[in-house]
């Protein structure tokens, strides 16, 4: 399987962070049992495991009735947790009568990174033998939750403000407890030059 390849900006001179969330820890699929109309719309499934401390993508079909809630190729929601059995989505269904029993929902489980640490280098080209940063859960630059599978980068103003480069590559890597590494995700980061400054 290809490493997932995620495109960043930067702007020089400011804050920056980007976190991604690592689903690779299966599928959980079951049926809609409850859509009540309106925006957002509120859809009950008992139990559905979604996380608390992030939107997470979800694939609805099969509803009949509401079809504007069903998931095209490139439609796929940001769903939001109310709590263990309901969630919404940013959809209107004002206007709609959903068929009781029709739907379900899927969405793929976050990592269990409990136990990981992770490690990320940004670089020129490749094959650089120096880095631009370096981010690492032991310096700050890289904070994990378990809740969500998630992995935030985070680079301080000071430090950008000293980037001169107009685009780079980076990976990230997820150490687990026994030693293995797995390179999530990759790609490259674009900076904004910063145009005004003091």
């Amino acid at each position: 399987m290809s490493t997932p390849h995620f495109d960043l900006e930067m702007d020089q001179g400011a804050d920056w962070s980007n976190t991604f969330n690592w689903y690779g820890g299966g599928t959980f699929r079951a049926p809609i049992e409850e859509i009540d109309p309106g925006y957002p719309t509120q859809i009950r499934v008992t139990a559905h495991g979604l996380p608390s401390s992030s939107d997470t993508p979800v694939i609805l079909s099969g509803i009949i009735g509401a079809e504007v809630l069903n998931s095209k190729d490139t439609g796929i929601e940001m769903c939001t947790r109310v709590d263990a059995d309901y969630f919404t989505v940013p959809v209107s269904t004002v206007a709609s009568e959903w068929l009781v029993g029709t739907g379900e929902m899927t969405f793929y489980l976050p990592t269990n990174i409990a136990a990981f640490t992770a490690r990320c280098k940004l670089k020129k080209y490749w094959h650089s033998t120096t880095a631009l940063a370096t981010l690492t859960t032991e310096n700050g630059g890289i904070v994990l939750d378990a809740n969500d599978g998630s992995i935030k980068l985070i680079i301080t103003d000071t430090v950008t403000a000293g980037f001169t480069f107009t685009t780079c590559v980076y990976d990230v890597e997820m150490i687990s407890g026994t030693g293995e590494v797995t390179r999530a995700f990759k790609g490259t980061i674009t900076l904004s030059r910063e145009i005004t400054d003091a």
